[in-house]
């Protein structure tokens, strides 16, 4: 029984290292906020998963840990609070949208119920409630991103990845019930709470199958972003020495978008905004052309002429060229 559980936990530690490698080589390399929260998450997933194998593997540990949990729960407090924020900024960064000020109530709520539920004296149910707090989170994280994404469908058509993003969106939902069911009849039904012996399942095979859903889709897609830092090179080797300059050409071009991109942290949207810009249409033809609404494009125009510092139309594409004039070469890429 005991390999067997170091085995399953050797697999969770090393799926959970994999993603956290992955993303925060991206970060390294993009410098963007997203990939560091990915990177926060999976470092407190295998920081959790290591601390509940102790307790599985070491009964004195086992012992102390739960006495800890039952007066003062810390660590598992920081865990939580620190993946809670993670999901809600992992999600909005996918959305490319601002937190809402209901976000940050279901977030005070998680802050307050961990921090006032031990203080409840029926020991099984001031575990319950406990732990009931993060599930709401994720169950109100994944209606309200199937909510959005109903109102705004245009971002399922336009993004492969968002599509993906909302199959992992119902799978959070299903699981977050899953979770609730799962607690609910091992702290009633299994746990012991007596002064004599003090013996708690700290481990949730449900929540544990999310995080595994998680970890292998932030592997896949991860996976494919590194491949788009590849040039990839001429498919057919008898190409016209004309043909080789447009291709030249283009990866110039992609290069220098991709490097001002990544300079001014434009989101994956706001990069699909600037590249209809660069062609100096309007924003009745962005809106066309991306099938999203006038106040959308005006919204992500601001927000680009903010990071880019600068006011107006003209400024940016000047701001464009002269960083083009600056960076058009490839051969650091």
């Amino acid at each position: 029984m005991k390999i067997t559980v170091f085995i399953y936990n050797i697999f969770l530690i090393s799926l959970y290292t994999s993603a956290l490698t992955y993303s925060s080589s991206l970060y390294l390399r993009k410098k963007y906020p997203f990939h560091l929260c990915i990177s926060i998450l999976f470092l407190f997933y295998i920081f959790d998963d290591t601390i509940i194998y102790m307790s599985e593997f070491l009964s004195s540990f086992s012992h102390y840990y739960d006495l800890q949990f039952m007066n003062v729960p810390a660590f598992k407090t920081v865990i939580m609070i620190a993946t809670g924020t993670c999901l809600i900024f992992i999600h909005h960064y996918i959305l490319d949208k601002k937190i809402s000020f209901m976000d940050w109530c279901i977030f005070i709520l998680l802050g307050v119920s961990v921090i006032f539920a031990p203080m409840i004296s029926q020991n099984d149910l001031m575990v319950w409630s406990y732990y009931l707090p993060y599930q709401i989170l994720t169950l109100y994280l994944g209606f309200t991103g199937i909510f959005y994404l109903k109102n705004n469908s245009d971002l399922i058509t336009n993004y492969p990845n968002i599509k993906s993003y909302k199959s992992l969106l119902i799978l959070t939902i299903i699981f977050s019930f899953l979770i609730i069911i799962e607690d609910t009849i091992v702290i009633f039904s299994f746990d012991v709470y007596t002064h004599i012996s003090l013996k708690i399942n700290n481990r949730s095979i449900s929540e544990d199958i999310l995080n595994i859903i998680y970890a292998v889709s932030a592997i896949r897609y991860f996976s494919n972003q590194f491949s788009n830092f590849t040039i990839m090179e001429p498919i057919f080797k008898n190409q016209e020495q004309d043909d080789l300059e447009l291709i030249n050409k283009a990866r110039i071009s992609n290069y220098v978008f991709y490097q001002f991109s990544q300079r001014y942290n434009l989101t994956i949207r706001e990069q699909d905004i600037l590249e209809v810009l660069l062609q100096n249409k309007n924003n009745q033809e962005i809106s066309d052309e991306l099938v999203i609404s006038i106040g959308t494009v005006k919204s992500h125009i601001h927000n680009i002429y903010q990071k880019v510092n600068v006011t107006k139309r003209s400024m940016l594409l000047r701001t464009y060229e002269e960083f083009a004039s600056e960076n058009s070469s490839i051969e650091e890429y």
